[in-house]
């Protein structure tokens, strides 16, 4: 169990960091061009944002390449999950035992939104595409009343 809480620990330091540090710094303003420099088109930029559980639905309907991810452990499922998703306990992700695809754009849950978030942005430093996180967890997609399967 201290290894759980300190693997969260150093999640999260690494997550405090500045935004410049953690992603490469600001571009240089435009007094450092020099004449004749040709400016590139940057690469896109990831996506990372949070959904609400109406958000996630309508994406999910929508969206048949998205790969539903539930980080909780196994035992959590008890609770209810989403018909489809797949089980990788943050602690796998956290210890670098299991990793995920980069070709799909990824929905992540949790039990209130904590773990997935934090798993969500460690993806996205990683320079994953396309990464979201269900606002509140599987306990705010219970609460708007939205179907679960139960084991």
């Amino acid at each position: 169990m201290k290894r759980f809480f300190a693997t969260i620990a150093a999640l999260g330091l690494l997550f405090s960091a500045p935004a410049c540090f953690a992603f490469g710094g600001a571009e240089p303003s435009a007094p450092y061009a020099r004449p004749g420099m040709v400016r590139v088109a940057a690469e896109k930029s990831p996506i990372f944002r949070t959904l609400t559980p109406r958000e996630a639905q309508a994406m999910l309907a929508k969206r048949k390449d998205l790969l539903l991810i539930d980080v909780r452990g196994p035992e959590e499922l008890r609770e209810g999950f989403i018909v489809g998703s797949q089980l990788v306990p943050f602690t796998e992700i956290a210890k670098g035992r299991q990793s995920l695809p980069f070709d799909r754009p990824l929905l992540l849950i949790c039990a209130v939104g904590g773990r997935s978030l934090m798993v969500g942005q460690y993806l996205s430093f990683k320079g994953h595409p396309e990464v979201y996180n269900l606002e509140g967890g599987i306990d705010n997609w219970k609460k708007t009343g939205l179907p679960l399967q139960y084991r």
